[in-house]
């Protein structure tokens, strides 16, 4: 069943240049986050992520979510266990499918693991694999490689330190390790961006913690397809430099994300460029009252324009989270324009941007632009020439999954914080009563009630443990595991 709420309509379009922007969300009124986004050769997209609204589950699914080339959804495929899955990175080879990477605690050695499904090119699952050790594994960015396997990197915590190290993973079509590599030492090190430049050359880039110094330092490495070092610097004259992303062009290899301190407790716009032979181009701060961050970068159709994705909290923002800017800036670091600003009062997110085939750009993310469930996904279309469409609701507020129709009480249903202290909060979006009972590990019914709308629920009483709520409406059940700290 396809739900499309139309709360308003924003889609510009040119005939004559083929002009296409937009900004629609998508969500079924749980909490739904878009993380990665693919172009495929008819103009169309798939965007992956993490839903708690597909049935079936216990916790939030990674997702392939297919859209054509006006952001319409045509359909929408889950994957993983009962418990916490995300897609982080969708990778597209024609004749072949899709690939997703993200983190899993469904399946694999420890807490988190890196997390590989194969599908076909409709959606279909035919693999899925873990990656990691006995500790906790992030995927933060992954890109496909010439023999269509995979190049992902991240951070893990399998080390005796218990801080995070640097951590890639290389595999081939199947889904087998052809290699990986770990670097760090007694403080925190970790990955946020791979981008392939050629058939053999990957630029990563992250953070890595200089011991003399007592600071992380802005890291970025050139690394060919079988493991071996071409060449790495760190960046950073005082304070501590992250990097989120990289961007390679015939130009320069440009990186985007932030710088902290020690002159004020608060973190700056960071950026920095390189030649593709390691030489130092320069590099930025830009220094503003409140906490700005670089998140996402993307060269697109004009040769010394980059779109950057970055997100502040100051004074001028709203008061429960941070807002989302996209800006168009040139090779000296200086933004241009503002192409994008979403000011919800829930934090918005951009979680990945990328050039598409018109000389435009795609962003996706996280947002709460309208009164339903808890956060929608967004999708947002640049066209060629900065052509954007206007980020003031009402938006086209599209179902996010668009499988069966029998009424599924997980899709308007949210129950949050899990893990809890004690209250629990739930909310309904079906106009029926729904009835709850709090059920221990042993299947003794502790307690229940019955709500519309929303409702809260304070488990404290029962001390520290795992328990399930067992949830009824419409003649329809469903269990949820919640666990009370």
């Amino acid at each position: 069943m396809r739900i499309l709420i139309v709360i308003g309509f924003f889609l510009f379009s040119s005939l004559a240049w083929g002009q296409i922007a937009f900004l629609h969300l998508y969500t079924n009124g749980g909490d739904d986050m878009a993380e990665g986004a693919a172009q495929l050769e008819d103009s169309s997209y798939v965007i992956t992520g993490s839903s708690d609204n597909f049935p079936g589950t216990g916790g939030s699914q990674a997702f392939l979510l297919k859209l054509d080339s006006l952001g319409t959804p045509l359909w929408s495929k889950s994957y993983g266990g009962d418990e916490m899955d995300k897609g982080k990175r969708v990778a597209y080879q024609q004749g072949f499918g899709f690939f997703i990477a993200g983190t899993t605690n469904s399946i694999g050695a420890g807490g988190y693991d890196f997390y590989l499904v194969k599908t076909d090119i409709n959606g279909d699952m035919e693999w899925e694999k873990s990656y990691g050790d006995y500790g906790w594994e992030r995927l933060y960015d992954a890109v496909l490689t010439r023999d269509t396997g995979m190049f992902m990197v991240g951070e893990t915590l399998s080390n005796p330190t218990n801080n995070s190290d640097m951590y890639i993973v290389r595999t081939d079509k199947n889904g087998d390790t052809l290699w990986t590599k770990t670097m760090g030492g007694l403080g925190p090190d970790g990955l946020r961006g791979v981008h392939r430049w050629d058939d053999s050359t990957f630029y990563v880039a992250g953070q890595t913690y200089i011991d003399d110094s007592s600071y992380s330092k802005a890291f970025i490495a050139k690394y060919h397809e079988d493991g071996t070092l071409i060449w790495s610097d760190t960046i950073g004259p005082n304070g501590n430099y992250y990097i989120n992303d990289v961007s390679v062009s015939n130009m320069d290899v440009f990186c985007a994300g932030y710088r902290n301190g020690p002159e004020v407790d608060q973190n700056d716009l960071y950026y920095m460029r390189f030649q593709h032979d390691g030489v130092y181009l320069g590099e930025t701060t830009q220094a503003i009252d409140g906490d700005y961050k670089a998140h996402q970068v993307t060269a697109y159709g004009v040769p010394d324009k980059r779109y950057v994705g970055w997100t502040f909290f100051s004074s001028s923002s709203q008061p429960d989270g941070d807002d989302m800017v996209i800006s168009k800036m040139n090779y000296v670091f200086w933004a241009e324009q503002t192409m994008l600003h979403l000011y919800y009062y829930d934090p918005d997110i951009i979680n990945d941007l990328i050039p598409t085939s018109d000389g435009g750009a795609l962003a996706v993310g996280q947002t709460s632009g309208e009164a339903i469930g808890v956060h929608h996904a967004y999708v947002c279309k640049i066209g060629p020439n900065d052509v954007f469409a206007p980020y003031e609701p009402p938006h086209i507020v599209y179902g996010l999954v668009l499988e069966a129709e029998e009424i599924h009480i997980e899709d308007y249903l949210t129950l949050y914080p899990n893990p809890t202290e004690g209250i629990v909060h739930l909310e309904s979006s079906l106009s029926e009563t729904i009835d709850v009972q709090v059920i221990d590990a042993l299947g003794k019914v502790l307690t229940s009630s019955s709500f519309a709308g929303k409702t809260s629920m304070d488990l404290s009483p029962f001390g520290s443990g795992m328990y399930y709520l067992n949830i009824t409406a419409k003649g329809k059940s469903t269990v949820k595991k919640i666990a009370v700290r």
